[in-house]
């Protein structure tokens, strides 16, 4: 039973949307699912709705086509029903179809340019080229850090670091960032904008196994920092870029349409 009525709210959904475009499109149909009060339900419109149901996961079953059936007689008994009241004279109710519709002429519109301005290879490879020059060279650094709530803490700290003592052992000690504190404070390899700023600026003046000597306060608190390792930054290949890049083409493309069609375009606008 939930089911059903599952099916049932999701075509009433489907309806709703796409009411406003069955109204402006005549089908022609010979072979008829029904007729209410004379007015007929076509096998075209029928099996229009079976497609967009079922291009959203239903399953194709007898049982659903027999429940679509009974919703779009249900639907066509309500819709003469609103026709006899009089309800598609209602302002609002107007208004809301023309703002349906609108959208069914919109979303029509960026399917046409989008398969219209599907980029070919020789422009995705470009694009992925200007990607990776734009880029430059970039790092990645290894590091670890202790993290305290007070600066005298972390000064102790450090002189107990340079004094022989484990940088891990006093992190797991004392850091009260859980995240790292049980691993010797180690973090991922990350580029210094993964960090906040005083802490990346901070990490960027390290050499290769050199620790900060003062502590270094962020709105986190007080850290400690020793610089692990460094490395040339990796760059996503093609491949991996190839689906992105082809979206922001056809997102650029899509765009200057639009600012073309608003610059050439006679727009008023009152306040």
């Amino acid at each position: 039973m939930r089911k059903t009525m599952r099916v049932y709210r999701n075509l009433f959904k489907t309806f709703f949307i796409l009411g406003a475009l069955h109204q402006s499109i005549a089908i022609a149909d010979n072979e008829i699912m029904a007729i209410v009060n004379g007015v007929e339900i076509s096998k075209t419109k029928f099996e229009m709705l079976v497609t967009t149901q079922t291009s959203q996961g239903q399953p194709d079953t007898p049982e659903f086509r027999e429940n679509l059936l009974d919703v779009m007689i249900t639907r066509e008994v309500l819709a003469q029903e609103a026709l006899r009241r009089k309800l598609h004279e209602d302002p609002g109710v107007v208004q809301q179809l023309q703002a349906t519709q609108e959208q069914l002429l919109l979303n029509a519109l960026f399917t046409q340019i989008i398969q219209a301005s599907e980029p070919d290879e020789k422009a995705k490879r470009a694009a992925y080229s200007k990607l990776k020059s734009d880029r430059g060279e970039s790092k990645e650094y290894l590091t670890r850090h202790i993290l305290v709530d007070d600066e005298t803490t972390a000064t102790n700290i450090i002189a107990r670091i340079v004094a022989g003592e484990s940088f891990e052992s006093l992190a797991s000690d004392f850091s009260i960032d859980t995240s790292t504190k049980n691993i010797g404070g180690k973090l991922d390899w990350a580029a210094p904008e993964r960090f906040v700023k005083e802490f990346s600026d901070a990490m960027v003046s390290l050499t290769k196994g050199e620790m900060s000597q003062e502590p270094i306060l962020s709105s986190f608190g007080f850290h400690i920092v020793e610089l692990i390792d460094i490395r040339e930054a990796s760059f996503p290949t093609y491949d991996e870029l190839a689906d992105e890049i082809r979206k922001n083409l056809i997102t650029q493309t899509r765009d200057e349409l639009i600012s073309t069609l608003r610059d050439s375009a006679k727009i008023e606008t009152f306040e």
